[in-house]
């Protein structure tokens, strides 16, 4: 706190009083360099309540006019030293500095007064005088040096920022598939909005990246985005994490207590993964944050305000947890209000190919490998296979085939081990048959689901990709493959 750190060490009995009237008045953050050095510099400094009364006075003040603290305690500084204008610092709200210090005697050196008034949520708190008596020249060196460290402070303040900001973007999303394009689409949209966004989709199919890629192209990309993942903290954790807490909220909490993470993304976007894994018991309490916009510590007594833009996402059906008695449908709704479909791979397989092709430049560089290529008959196999998995399995599975091979083009060798005990080897030995039921049987119902809907809503498109759950993109494409007359 930068009034302790102005002072010198009282002893217990007042640094208790002091410690309890500064907390009162304002709180700073400042690098230790930096109030050390301003600590250095200080000769004497006095700390009043609002109304101008003596609360704390340091030694050297003490030293310098010959009075004591307990003889002053309580009294009105005007009343000491009626030339004292730390009053007019109170009443208009304004520092004066620069002022001549008021003096005891003629041989004393004179001294220049700052008469700071501390403001806490829009009124006076406190008062705090200072007085420096080192000559110009010092005085011009201290402040340069000062200004150099609020620079090389401000660096770094700015390179933190940098790491706190998204990681991905949109350009990170490979393929050129319509469920792609569209999906691209609706994340730019949201980008445009600030309201909630719940995105859904399978484990592994890249629902970061579109969090990352909403905040990117918002006008929240240069503030943080801050990123939790609800199944990774345990419940009896979640409140703390998500609000903070003040010092002596419970037993083992820090000293300094802790700013949760709806504070620490101010400004910016709070990325909720794996929202469907969030106690019951929470779900009420991020509800009031969403609708109050505002939050307040465990052990706070006062609500803080925030400005937050929430993206949600979930790998399991909300609704229909919502009906097993496991997620609040108020909170649903709440978080619903943009939604994003996340394809799986197996819905888009067509963009294996760029997929595996960006994982091999990657993992070339990361692991220091020279791998060419990968022959076209492992993507035909791959397209064989359903990747329950997604993307992150397919990525798996290219750094393993990458690291078998080390260099030249990946074969199906480098792979065969892995798919050894998939479902791929028993549509190989179908397709070898001739024997594609399952799949053809699918189609089939497609295609009647398809014709049923439309013969329903007849030539409202938009309607009838609505009742499917699919975009209209989709829903010309599926139209076309099958050859359907509308």
């Amino acid at each position: 706190m930068y009034l302790r750190a102005c002072i010198k060490q009282p002893e217990k009995r007042e640094k208790h009083l002091f410690r309890k009237e500064a907390s009162k008045v304002t709180k700073f953050v400042f690098d230790e360099d930096i109030y050390k050095l301003i600590v250095e510099q200080l000769d004497v400094a006095v700390i009043t309540d609002k109304n101008g009364r003596y609360v704390y006075v340091t030694k050297s003040w003490e030293e310098y006019y010959g009075i004591k603290l307990e003889d002053i305690k309580g009294k009105y500084v005007r009343d000491v030293f009626p030339t004292s204008r730390i009053h007019e610092a109170l009443e208009t709200k304004q520092s004066l500095i620069g002022i001549p210090a008021p003096l005891v005697n003629e041989k004393q050196e004179q001294g220049f007064c700052s008469y700071i008034p501390i403001i806490k949520d829009g009124e006076v708190a406190a008062g705090f005088i200072h007085v420096i008596f080192h000559s110009e020249k010092s005085a011009l060196d201290f402040s340069k040096r000062l200004n150099a460290m609020m620079d090389e402070l401000n660096y770094y303040k700015q390179e933190v920022k940098q790491l706190r900001k998204s990681k991905y973007s949109m350009d990170d999303i490979i393929g050129k598939s319509d469920l792609v394009l569209d999906l691209k689409e609706q994340i730019q949209r949201a980008a445009k909005s600030s309201s909630t966004v719940l995105i859904e989709g399978e484990t592994g199919c890249g629902k970061e990246l579109v969090a990352h890629s909403i905040h990117h192209l918002s006008e929240r990309a240069s503030k943080p985005l801050i990123k939790i993942n609800c199944a990774a903290i345990p419940s009896e954790l979640f409140e703390s994490e998500l609000f903070g807490y003040e010092y002596g909220a419970f037993t083992g909490a820090d000293k300094k207590g802790k700013k949760g993470k709806f504070e620490m993304a101010s400004g910016g976007s709070l990325f909720l993964d794996e929202i469907n894994q969030m106690p019951l018991v929470m779900q009420p309490k991020l509800l009031r944050v969403l609708q109050e916009n505002e939050v307040e510590k465990i052990g706070g007594k006062e609500s803080i305000p925030i400005n937050i833009r929430l993206i949600a996402a979930s790998n399991t059906s909300l609704e229909k947890m919502i009906s097993d008695n496991t997620f609040r449908s108020d909170l649903f709704y709440r978080l619903n209000v943009l939604n994003i479909k996340v394809p799986a791979l197996r819905e888009r397989k067509e963009d294996i190919p760029l997929l595996v092709d960006h994982m091999i430049k990657k993992f070339n560089f990361q692991l220091g490998l020279s791998v060419q290529g990968i022959h076209s008959n492992v993507i035909e196999k791959f397209r064989e296979y359903e990747w329950p998995g997604n993307i992150r399995e397919l990525q798996n599975v290219v750094e393993r085939g990458m690291n078998m091979a080390l260099t030249g083009v990946m074969e199906w060798k480098h792979f065969e081990a892995y798919f050894e005990n998939k479902s791929l080897r028993h549509v190989e030995r179908h397709k070898k048959n001739g024997d594609l039921l399952i799949k053809q049987a699918k189609k089939n119902l497609e295609k009647e689901i398809l014709l049923e809907s439309l013969e329903k809503y007849g030539s409202n498109k938009t309607r009838c990709a609505k009742e499917l759950g699919i975009s209209r993109t989709l829903l010309y494409k599926k139209i076309k493959e099958y050859d359907l007359k509308v």
